[in-house]
């Protein structure tokens, strides 16, 4: 899931292209990004009687970026969280998912705003929570579903 989740949002046309974007891992330098699993929660919201789930795949993503005491810095490292966040609802909006077989996407949107998360004498992480969540159908009923659907 984790690697399906990175694809999706290395689309998002706010992330510098000349940035590599890793999975559970921030460079240690600025501009950087990561996508990574959130710990400690359960991913079945919900078990049908047909053996269907309503399942959610918590997840943050992590951006390194310059920070000090210059107030439009600050503010642009805040802006790009907005967008990112926009992208996510819009995306929504216009059913556009993590490409992902054998699954039916109900949601993605963030559930955090962008914040910082920690710093240096002159870099901060930023991070913002997010949540895609879905249908996991049963396996006899997996392939009439998909197909159904299309």
């Amino acid at each position: 899931m984790i690697d399906k989740i990175r694809d999706y949002i290395a689309t998002c046309p706010y992330l510098d292209e000349f940035v590599e974007l890793n999975v559970n891992y921030l460079k240690d330098k600025a501009k950087a990004y990561s996508v990574n699993e959130n710990a400690g929660y359960n991913p079945v919201i919900n078990s049908y009687l047909n053996g269907d789930k309503e399942m959610q795949f918590l997840f943050s993503f992590d951006a390194k970026f310059y920070w000090n005491n210059e107030i439009q810095n600050n503010v642009d490292n805040s802006i790009f969280f907005e967008k990112f966040r926009d992208w996510l609802k819009d995306n929504y909006e216009n059913d556009v998912y993590p490409d992902i077989k054998d699954i039916q996407p109900l949601s993605i949107s963030a559930i955090t705003n962008g914040f910082i998360f920690a710093t240096n004498a002159d870099e901060a992480i930023y991070r913002i929570s997010c949540k895609f969540t879905y249908i996991k159908f049963k396996k006899e009923e997996l392939n009439e579903k998909i197909h159904k659907k299309n």
